[in-house]
């Protein structure tokens, strides 16, 4: 007499290969959630990026006469919301919270003396940094750039 139907052993690994498949689509959906927001900050941070750069734009050389004491060039940092104040822009409140802990700021690295061989190339290494979050978890995106004192 012959029976139809799986065995117990069946079955088991069935239910085995199918919950290791969940298991894989669970940890897939949670990395891809995780980027998601991580996407999300780092656009916000060329938000901020560009607000600051519109705020306070770096001077033609021919303007700079003094790199590391230009007050045009070291900024210290600065929230969005000051930011959006001094550029009389609004924002909805929402939208605005989503930036809270957000800060822009520049400065010029100070240089070091030259040798009594060295010609001065008058230039200057130009930090520009949007940083958010606090504490281990803060992140920062920074450009760097080269300017020339005349």
């Amino acid at each position: 007499m012959r029976r139809t139907g799986f065995t117990l052993i069946e079955i088991l690994i069935a239910t085995m290969i199918l919950a290791l498949g969940l298991m894989s689509l669970m940890v897939g959906l949670s990395n891809c959630a995780q980027m998601m927001c991580l996407s999300k900050e780092y656009q916000d941070a060329q938000y901020v990026f560009c607000l600051g750069e519109r705020l306070y734009p770096v001077p033609p050389s021919s303007d700079i006469t003094d790199a590391e004491e230009d007050e045009n060039l070291n900024i210290d940092p600065v929230t969005v919301e000051e930011m959006l104040v001094d550029l009389e822009e609004e924002m909805p409140r929402k939208r605005l919270e989503s930036f809270n802990g957000f800060t822009f700021e520049r400065c010029v690295d100070e240089r070091a003396d030259l040798d009594t061989n060295e010609v001065d190339d008058k230039l200057y290494i130009l930090r520009t940094r949007v940083a958010w979050g606090s504490g281990k978890e803060g992140y920062y995106e920074e450009l760097v750039r080269y300017v020339r004192q005349n």
